[in-house]
């Protein structure tokens, strides 16, 4: 729902501009965008048995994108979310889990037996799966990466308000994981901390490989050993930044896929999310045009200040 300018009040009702519907979550997201950039990609979730269910699988296939993996729960209902979005692209969500909220890392591994063989295994949306526990899901990284896999994670918001248990949990995995992507707002939930520098240090002690955390159209930010460096947005015309992230997040994978270094797979996500968000149609650009956008993008030291 776009053009919602003010939340409305308990009672009250506000009219948007325009609606559109999607087949995606975040792990969706993450898939038709992989897959448009080259990337044979397989999505590990289940659906409901309803007409929802049906459509995300026959979309998702039509994309290339794997499906044998995705479980149907009989007599379940599919998954909704709602999506807000202002006038300047920002967005909040409500959403109901439906069959998604017994989803568990058994499932994941009975859905698809040979995950650990996978050149990339992607945790991502588990704030929104109460149904998985992190030890386990730490467990299922730790092997794919002994077997030589990429593990990725970006658990995005946690809407239970980050208690310290889950906080605990979601550090569990970060010791598994390869690349973590998380948005500024979750890496400073997750922290405690403000200040991107100290952000991304904290992150760096936490997780097994590279952080990189999302600002938005600020940019994004990862630490090297020289210091941090800001990878500039690109302005860009938003229509709607749902699913940016998700975006952002293959751009960088399939970057690292093709070699590149890591502000140069950062490049990549930048100039994904940077076309994602531009459009109403077509919106998972190709790995030639997300590429020669990519060239454009600025990386530079970054300080803080104070």
């Amino acid at each position: 729902m776009r053009g919602i300018e003010e939340m409305p009040q308990w009672g009250h009702e506000a009219l948007s501009s325009t609606r559109t519907e999607s087949a995606a979550g975040q792990a969706a997201g993450m898939a038709f965008a992989s897959v448009a950039l080259g990337a044979r990609t397989d999505v590990v979730a289940d659906v409901g048995e309803d007409d929802a269910g049906e459509r995300i699988i026959r979309e998702l296939a039509a994309a290339g994108v794997g499906v044998e993996a995705l479980g149907v729960v009989p007599g379940g209902t599919t998954p909704l979310t709602v999506a807000v979005v202002r006038g300047d692209g920002e967005r909040s969500f409500i959403s109901d889990l439906g069959s998604l909220r017994p989803f568990d890392i058994d499932a994941v591994v009975a859905q698809f037996p040979d995950v650990v063989t996978a050149s990339v295994v992607a945790l991502v949306g588990t704030s929104n799966l109460p149904g998985i526990d992190h030890g386990a899901a730490a467990g299922v990284l730790a092997a794919a990466r002994r077997a030589g896999a990429l593990t990725v994670f970006d658990s995005g918001w946690d809407p239970a308000g980050w208690s310290p248990t889950s906080v605990g949990a979601l550090r569990a995995v970060l010791a598994e994981t390869d690349l973590y992507l998380p948005n500024l707002d979750e890496a400073r939930a997750l922290t405690g901390r403000s200040r991107v520098n100290e952000v991304l240090e904290e992150l760096s002690t936490l997780c097994a490989g590279v952080v990189i955390v999302k600002g938005g159209e600020s940019g994004s930010y990862t630490a090297l050993e020289d210091g941090i460096v800001l990878v500039e947005a690109i302005p860009t015309e938003v229509d709607n930044a749902v699913g940016a992230g998700d975006v952002y997040d293959a751009g960088v994978v399939v970057g690292y896929l093709h070699g590149r270094d890591v502000t140069s797979c950062m490049a990549l996500g930048t100039a994904a999310a940077s076309l994602y968000v531009s459009r109403r149609h077509d919106r998972f650009a190709t790995f030639d045009e997300v590429d020669a956008l990519a060239q454009r993008v600025v990386a530079s030291a970054f300080e803080e200040r104070a």
